[in-house]
């Protein structure tokens, strides 16, 4: 007969501390996240990259055409400077901001769209018979080339069709009105504009 546990001495009554066992992880595991490691490391080495113009996206937008090799794109200028305000398809935001698409101060006067990038509006401006009375900064960080580049863009898209616009235009705007400290005043004195 097998004696109580209870009438045992103390350290016969305790069971025995748990072990863990010590379990590695499987050979086999091993060595197939040895032989990725080889292959990966092989791989890396002896490929070289293959820089193929074909592949990506080589899409335009719908009635914009592609910019001139060398060239700036003026789509890339408009959709960090401009889109947050006058949208993506230049429809602007009714009340709020004008309207790039079918403007006459898009589309007419070159000079004067130059002056508006360079200068900024302060100001009430009629848009397709809607008034918008905001605030459009100037641009006058932007080189000359970037200010042609982006009005380039908005006069040849958004269904517009005005001629381009050089940068030697926007470089003797901003030689003709280097001391202007201040934004335009509203449509009014842009009208002043040559």
């Amino acid at each position: 007969m097998t004696p109580d546990r209870k009438d045992l001495p103390p350290r016969q009554r305790e069971f025995e501390d748990p072990n863990e066992r010590v379990r590695p992880l499987p050979r086999v595991l091993i060595a197939v996240i040895v032989v990725l490691l080889a292959w990966s490391g092989w791989y890396l080495a002896t490929s070289t990259p293959q820089m193929d113009a074909t592949l990506g996206d080589g899409r335009t937008a719908a009635g914009f055409a592609a910019p001139k090799a060398g060239a700036l794109d003026g789509g890339q200028v408009y959709a960090g400077k401009c889109a947050g305000c006058h949208q993506a398809t230049g429809a602007g935001v009714t009340g709020v901001f004008p309207p790039l698409a079918n403007s006459p101060w898009v589309t007419g006067s070159e000079t004067r769209l130059v002056q508006i990038l360079l200068h900024g509006i302060q100001g009430p401006i009629e848009v397709l018979g809607a008034t918008y009375n905001g605030l459009m900064p100037a641009w006058k960080s932007l080189s000359n080339e970037e200010i042609a580049a982006v009005a380039t863009y908005v006069r040849s898209g958004f269904g517009n069709s005005a001629s381009p616009v050089s940068a030697a235009t926007v470089a003797a705007e901003r030689a003709r009105t280097s001391t202007r400290t201040t934004s335009w005043e509203g449509g009014a004195a842009l009208d002043s504009v040559p």
